[in-house]
């Protein structure tokens, strides 16, 4: 492995650990409406389930497995390993409905419904689902744009431009970044 390459990969590790700590407890209100449309699998009608897919930033994998003593199952995209759920399938950490590792759980399940993409440019562009019942307070939106602005400037942009081609729920951008700026 080069030493650039070594040395990106130890910066997205310690990105994905500094906004694990930053957002550990940042809430978007889902209890306090009793809403799990996301929450993939348990007892919640399948119908009312938004059928999201889970994406895990690569070398995620390897924290959420040392935070909870197992992780998601893999798929290899372009090169790099990464945990990943399709819309279909249930969560490993599913509780009934609620989510087994909350505080501990991945970037992509703590920033919904703040969704990342890229054009066909490469720039980034944040969206919000607007299949998602809660309104997110402006605290957790900022912080999410900033965070998924850092992770862009970091993450392989093969790894946004998958992510960009899974299914996902009606989406309305909120802000872009362009690719000079990367």
């Amino acid at each position: 492995m080069e030493e650039g390459t070594a040395l990106k990969e130890e910066e997205i590790r310690k990105l994905i650990e500094e906004i694990y700590a930053l957002t550990e407890d940042l809430e978007l209100g889902c209890g306090a409406i009793n809403c799990f449309m996301c929450a993939k699998g348990g007892s919640l009608n399948p119908c009312q389930r938004l059928r999201e897919a889970v994406v895990l930033l690569p070398h995620e994998n390897t924290l959420i497995r040392r935070l909870n003593g197992r992780g998601f199952p893999e798929i290899n995209v372009n090169g790099f390993s990464i945990g990943f759920l399709t819309p279909e399938e249930d969560c490993p950490f599913n509780r009934e409905g609620w989510c087994g590792i909350h505080g501990r759980h991945p970037i992509d399940c703590r920033s919904y419904p703040i969704v990342p993409s890229v054009n066909e440019r490469g720039d980034l562009i944040i969206s919000i689902s607007i299949k998602c019942p809660v309104i997110p307070p402006w605290s957790f939106t900022k912080a999410w744009v900033e965070n998924w602005y850092k992770i862009w400037k970091l993450a392989p942009l093969e790894w946004f431009r998958f992510y960009s081609t899974v299914p996902t729920n009606p989406l309305k951008p909120i802000a872009i970044f362009k690719v000079e700026e990367r």
